[in-house]
């Protein structure tokens, strides 16, 4: 049995001395590719500089798709006034749709640094409507008092002609 365990521990000795000395070598890794920007943030950019430029149209397309995208996206209040301005600045403004994403600023973001500004844009949109819509209505009582006058001196006219 003194023969087997003198072979046991010799070997164990061997790879126990063999083994601590080797070296491995150590290839490092390749490097990590850079993170890919999430088409949430592609959209916002693209949003962004078109906005920019003034591409009106451009960019409240890619401030929908961003905030379809993104449903509870951190930069959701700013991408909501930054697509009512986009509406409000178009040559021919599509105050409606401007006024659903200024209001839905306002509604969901009570502390936003966007609301009183899209809080203002909306209030004074409104004031202006009122102020067009009271403009309209005395244009329209000018041209009735008018055509009253017209067939009033009509008819005094027509009662000088009479001898």
């Amino acid at each position: 049995m003194r023969p087997n365990r003198l072979a046991v521990l010799i070997f164990s000795a061997l790879l126990i001395a063999f083994g601590c000395h080797r070296r491995v070598p150590i290839t490092a890794l390749p490097p990590a590719p850079p993170p890919r920007p999430n088409s949430a943030a592609v959209a916002l950019d693209d949003a962004n500089r078109a906005l920019n430029a003034g591409s009106y149209d451009e960019a409240s397309r890619a401030y929908e798709n961003y905030l379809r995208l993104n449903p509870a996206g951190g930069l959701r209040d700013q991408a909501l006034f930054r697509l009512g301005l986009s509406y409000a600045l178009r040559p021919v403004a599509d105050w409606v749709r401007a006024s659903a994403a200024f209001r839905q600023l306002v509604d969901g973001f009570p502390d936003s640094p966007y609301r009183p500004p899209a809080s203002l844009i909306v209030s004074l949109h409104s004031e202006l409507d009122q102020v067009n819509a009271t403009a309209q209505q005395r244009e329209q009582r000018v041209r009735q008092v008018t055509a009253e006058l017209d067939r009033l001196k009509k008819i005094d006219g027509d009662r000088r002609k009479r001898p």
